[in-house]
């Protein structure tokens, strides 16, 4: 008994080898295309350029607030090159992490300034490094442990960020509540500063 031979339906048969039928675009949906494209890079860019300000403007402002309680760290950090700065993130692919690991970094050695608050210059590099080993040791802890990016320095980075650029009162308990957590006084009594500083500039703009 021989098996009869299936017939298949020819829009179902399976075309091996050769060029494949392939959708022709239409001029019209091309050009659709091409202009969601330039609409969606152009957002990347916006926002890329916003978290390359905003991430300027804050260290700006630890700069000039840490003048009055700690001088050591305004010395130390008085000439960053910002516009070097402003355009690297701007050309980051992942300007809002970029951003949050530089304000990151830069808490991490105010604080240890802020602690060790050395008297001569001679002591700034030992408490430089300090500052900075203890922010790769944050990043090697979060990597091993995969910690959630939103833990400890990294949210209160994240939210002072926003917090500078539109001092809206649930940022302002968001980031106090983290900073009762994080138990750093320090670190308070710059974030403390920091909200002075910013609605004094707000009500001088409301004011005008």
């Amino acid at each position: 008994m021989t098996a009869q031979k299936q017939q298949h339906h020819s829009n179902l048969r399976v075309i091996k080898g050769g060029k494949h039928p392939q959708k022709k675009i239409s001029k019209k949906s091309h050009y659709y295309f091409l202009k969601r494209e330039k609409k969606r890079k152009a957002c990347i860019e916006q926002e890329s350029l916003f978290y390359a300000n905003l991430c300027v403007e804050t260290l700006g402002l630890m700069q000039k607030v840490a003048r009055a309680i700690n001088p050591a760290f305004y010395f130390e950090r008085l000439v960053p090159h910002y516009e070097v700065l402003r355009n690297v993130i701007e050309q980051s692919t992942e300007a809002e992490t970029h951003s949050a690991n530089i304000v990151e970094r830069e808490l991490c050695i105010y604080k240890s300034f802020a602690h060790m608050n050395p008297q001569c210059l001679q002591d700034y590099n030992k408490v430089l490094s300090r500052g900075e080993d203890e922010y790769t040791a944050l990043l090697k802890d979060r990597e091993e442990n995969h910690f959630d990016k939103e833990s400890g320095l990294r949210f209160i980075a994240k939210r002072l960020m926003l917090y500078i650029s539109d001092s809206k009162m649930e940022l302002f308990l968001e980031i106090n509540e983290k900073l009762i957590q994080y138990q750093d006084e320090k670190l308070t009594q710059l974030f403390y500063n920091i909200t002075v500083h910013v609605n004094f500039l707000k009500s001088g703009k409301d004011g005008k």
